[in-house]
């Protein structure tokens, strides 16, 4: 049996190793934490600008990266969400969504973040804003009558026209670069696909036949491709396919994350979109074949809905 004596020595030689790993515990700690903050990330040149949205609180906020991926301006400033922004097709202003007022409405502002409008100002509901490719009107979703479905206006919020009219959702508009057509989501046969149409709302055709969720469909600045979201194969990854739903193609194939928010480079060789793949939701680049895979932000927040502008 340990005297007193030794059974004090043996705990005090115990309490140094524990204080002892404690430090070197803290030491790791501070280490990592100081890195983390003063590592430098890679900067890459843009051609154009990217438009995205954040969140360093609360709220979901509109900014802009413009020259290169440390060039980050904030446009909007509001305790409430602002989210899906689209930009004009001259690239000076940029349509979006917020609840700033309450319930979500279309807004419009410059390019700066000046002159923000609200284009709807009624009690429901409206999201998902699209340019027109001459710029005269934004087509956007809006549950006014009841359930979601397509509406166009002209860019000053005026002479609105319903063009979807059934008791499914219809959301996710985007107007096709030559504004033939508009390619939309709806759930109409029991989960989400991609249908297009035409600007008056009529001929629309069901692009999709899958298990899964289909949704954020663009049409290539050519023409001849859609990129989209889908989980139709267990996790939301970014597809490709032909303008009359051939040749669906897994770009990202990345089972591990959250691929999400996809648009067109202005020339149609990049994709931008939205990654969960290093523990948030960042802003990455690839080529339109899903080919070099390209980090844009490293932000400890999220960083969603990126679009792109001359």
């Amino acid at each position: 049996m340990k005297t007193l004596y030794e059974r004090i020595k043996t705990t005090s030689i115990i309490r140094k190793w524990e204080i002892a790993l404690t430090i070197l515990l803290i030491a790791i700690i501070v280490t990592v934490i100081f890195i983390a903050t003063n590592k430098t990330n890679p900067v890459y040149e843009i051609n154009g600008k990217i438009a995205f949205v954040s969140s360093p609180g609360i709220d979901q906020e509109i900014y802009l990266m413009a020259g290169n991926s440390s060039n980050i301006i904030n446009l909007t400033n509001t305790s409430r969400s602002n989210t899906a922004p689209a930009w004009s097709p001259n690239g000076t202003e940029i349509a979006f969504a917020s609840n700033r007022d309450g319930n979500l409405e279309i807004y419009v502002m410059n390019a700066d973040g000046s002159n923000q409008t609200n284009l709807t100002n009624n009690s429901a509901n409206e999201k998902d804003p699209w340019w027109s490719p001459d710029g005269d009107k934004i087509v956007f979703s809006s549950d006014r009558d009841g359930n979601y479905e397509i509406y166009t206006m002209f860019s000053n919020g005026s002479a609105v026209r319903r063009l979807t009219n059934n008791s499914a959702i219809d959301a996710f508009p985007h107007w096709s670069p030559d504004g033939n057509i508009i390619a939309f989501s709806s759930d109409r046969d029991g989960n989400y696909e991609i249908y297009i149409m035409d600007t008056d709302g009529s001929n629309q055709i069901r692009l999709t036949n899958s298990p899964g969720e289909d949704i954020d469909a663009i049409i290539s600045p050519d023409g001849k491709k859609i990129v989209f979201t889908s989980n139709r194969g267990g996790d939301y990854e970014i597809y490709t396919m032909n303008l009359d739903g051939t040749d669906v193609t897994n770009l990202t194939n990345n089972p591990s994350s959250w691929d999400d928010y996809p648009s067109w480079s202005p020339d149609g060789k990049k994709i931008i979109f939205s990654s969960y793949r290093n523990g948030n939701f960042d802003i990455y680049t690839m080529d339109a074949d899903g080919k070099n895979l390209t980090r844009l932000t490293y932000e400890y927040y999220i960083e969603i809905y990126p679009r792109w502008s001359q």
